[in-house]
């Protein structure tokens, strides 16, 4: 399976060692090189190092572009191509200003977290709840979500160690699921598959976490329009703090028996 690499191990079982074949998921470095500027001036940077589980890169990259402000839409994106395995070009149209000093990153990003190092928190693009007064959750919706997810989770199920971020319809309906060794490459991954769909903004749709909801997932939320989000773990109280302020619905703690309601419990029905 792609990401995943297959070791020997040796396990340890009541009484005894034995040796047995495991797998573990990739965790790789993508080194991002930007080409911006007018067609007589184009220039060639790094951008960004991200440590990430090697797959769906394209959607990967336009998802982070789109995510840090850089493009607003999927047009802005030129061309993505890789030059090996782990290095990927991404060239912006010609007409998409990028302004070095405040739009790079001159650090290696982990895979914990997305927006470790940055100087300024800020949250590009969408600001609003962009599903309006009209959007509600009903209960019964998010407890079918759930095991859809736990379905769908292919390179949890083999290496035990990945994150995954899955989109749902007003209705429980299952559209789309990314996984990676990082939460926040899983969401960026998402968010680029829907940019180059031409479906941004999401507002009238739910993204459903593996794990546990910080900050930066929210800001990627709340960049693409989304106006609920629900975590199998708990939040943040940054989290939740920039989920009030841009008015999105937060689900935690989530099981089929029950879970907590963070933010805007007006948008649940039972």
């Amino acid at each position: 399976m792609e990401g995943t690499k297959r070791i020997y191990i040796t396990r340890f079982n009541a009484t005894s060692f034995s040796q047995k074949e495991d797998v573990l998921i990739e965790e790789t470095p993508l080194q991002i090189l930007l080409v911006h500027g007018p067609e007589h001036e184009r220039k060639t940077e790094t951008l960004s190092v991200t440590m990430r589980t090697p797959g769906d890169d394209e959607h990967l990259v336009a998802g982070f572009l789109f995510g840090e402000g850089i493009i607003t839409k999927a047009s802005d994106i030129a061309s993505l191509k890789h030059t090996d395995e782990n290095t990927l070009i991404a060239a912006l149209a010609p007409h998409v200003v990028f302004d070095t000093v405040t739009q790079k990153r001159n650090f290696v990003t982990s895979s914990a977290c997305g927006y470790c190092g940055k100087a300024v928190i800020a949250v590009p693009g969408q600001s609003q709840n962009a599903a309006g007064n009209d959007f509600r959750l009903h209960t019964a919706v998010l407890k079918k979500m759930l095991p859809q997810l736990n379905n769908a989770q292919s390179l949890f199920a083999t290496t035990g160690g990945a994150h995954a971020v899955a989109l749902f319809t007003s209705n429980g309906t299952l559209l789309h699921i990314s996984e990676d060794v990082g939460r926040h490459n899983a969401m960026d991954k998402l968010v680029g598959a829907m940019l180059q769909q031409h479906v941004l903004p999401l507002s009238h749709h739910i993204v459903l976490f593996s794990g546990r909801l910080g900050y930066e997932l929210v800001q990627k939320a709340v960049a693409a329009g989304i106006p609920a989000i629900v975590s199998i773990g708990a939040p943040t109280s940054l989290a939740i703090a920039i989920a009030k302020e841009n008015s999105i619905a937060v689900i935690g703690f989530m099981k089929e028996t029950g879970f907590n309601v963070y933010n805007r419990i007006e948008e649940i029905i039972g």
